[in-house]
């Protein structure tokens, strides 16, 4: 997350992202799940699925690259995204295409992590910021899993993923009002 500093569109981005995520968490918890319409549980699956999970990936892609997208150009990747999976969906291929999605993705994602742990080690970043994420991560996991309850770790994965795009949320907001040029449209 700190290496999102001054990349304002993005930031929202992968909050989005990240938001879908919790929705898809928080609507599979039984905790909730009674609750909501399964129309609801389906749409927050498949736009975490198919939507969110690449656009993270591509968020990874732009700042290992340093291609810096503007919202416009997320905008577009969003509709394109979208409107493949309804093309697949019509053509009954859609488990196909998510397992298609998701290789692609993982795929995608060795190059910029190899490229962002390179430029730190190179440029001798401490990586306790990481490691401090990480282990909030996993901690929250591990007092779910303690559980041995799966709808508990679903539903911590849904409030980690929601405090993480919130924070990201918050810093392009605070960014945003600190920065003395106007924000692009």
């Amino acid at each position: 997350m700190w290496r999102l500093k001054r990349i304002q569109d993005t930031h929202k981005i992968a909050a989005s992202c990240l938001w879908l995520g919790a929705y898809a968490c928080f609507t599979n918890s039984p905790i909730l799940s009674p609750l909501i319409e399964s129309e609801m549980v389906v749409l927050g699956q498949n736009l975490s699925l198919y939507v969110g999970f690449p656009i993270m990936a591509l968020i990874m892609l732009d700042v290992a690259m340093g291609w810096q997208w503007q919202r416009a150009t997320w905008g577009r990747i969003f509709l394109a995204l979208a409107a493949m999976f309804e093309l697949m969906r019509r053509a009954e291929n859609g488990a196909a295409y998510g397992e298609f999605i998701l290789w692609i993705c993982l795929l995608a994602l060795l190059w910029p992590i190899y490229r962002i742990i390179r430029t730190a080690r190179l440029q001798g970043q401490a990586s306790n910021r990481l490691y401090i994420g990480m282990g909030f991560y996993f901690a929250l996991m591990m007092v779910s899993l303690g559980s041995f309850n799966t709808g508990t770790m679903v539903l911590w994965s849904g409030l980690t993923l929601l405090a993480f795009g919130g924070y990201l949320y918050f810093v392009d907001s605070t960014m945003a009002l600190a920065s003395p040029s106007e924000s692009p449209k």
